[in-house]
């Protein structure tokens, strides 16, 4: 009698359980998925800044101005401002981005004031922004800085809009390169 009593007891109290278990997971279920589901849907990047590529391509433009003695015109192959997202440790890393670099049209030679205008510059913060000058007929090797934007730390963010900067080149004073 006591067997069949506590048999009767655990077939009734797995019952109960199974029942329970029924009810909770009726309602916990769909609980638990629509959580997950708008957990996920808003943790997509998690803090992850936006997408750059959705803010449109802005311009760069300004004015420079030069002091010092000018190189020969032998060494002056090309003239160019040239911003970068990175500082450059050789003449090579600044075309290890062919598809992001964007550059000015050919500045003048022997002048005492010129200006500049970058356009489709992707969205982006630009961290090394430089007059280049070529001096040599190696194109990948033959570059170097002859002047720095350095007001706001040298810094331009560029986001959809038009940004309006002045640098100053003095060829008597070439900033280093690579950059200290």
């Amino acid at each position: 009698m006591l067997v069949t009593t506590l048999l009767t007891a655990s077939k009734t109290l797995f019952i109960l359980r199974k029942k329970d278990a029924v009810k909770i997971a009726r309602y916990i279920l769909p609980v638990f998925s629509i959580s997950a589901m708008l957990l996920f849907a808003q943790c997509d990047k998690g803090l992850e800044p936006p997408d750059e590529d959705l803010i449109p391509p802005g311009v760069i433009q300004g004015t420079i101005t030069y002091s010092g003695e000018w190189p020969s015109q032998q060494s002056l192959v090309d003239l160019r401002f040239v911003p970068l997202t990175f500082v450059p440790s050789t003449a090579f890393d600044i075309f290890s981005d062919l598809d992001n670099l964007r550059f000015s049209n050919r500045l003048q030679y022997f002048v005492e004031e010129d200006s500049f205008k970058v356009t489709d510059v992707r969205s982006g913060l630009y961290v090394y922004n430089i007059i280049a000058h070529q001096f040599g007929n190696n194109i990948l090797a033959d570059w170097q800085p002859v002047g720095v934007y350095t007001e706001n730390d040298g810094l331009i963010r560029v986001e959809g809009d038009t940004t309006t900067i002045h640098i100053h080149v003095d060829f008597d004073n070439l900033p280093p390169f690579p950059p200290e």
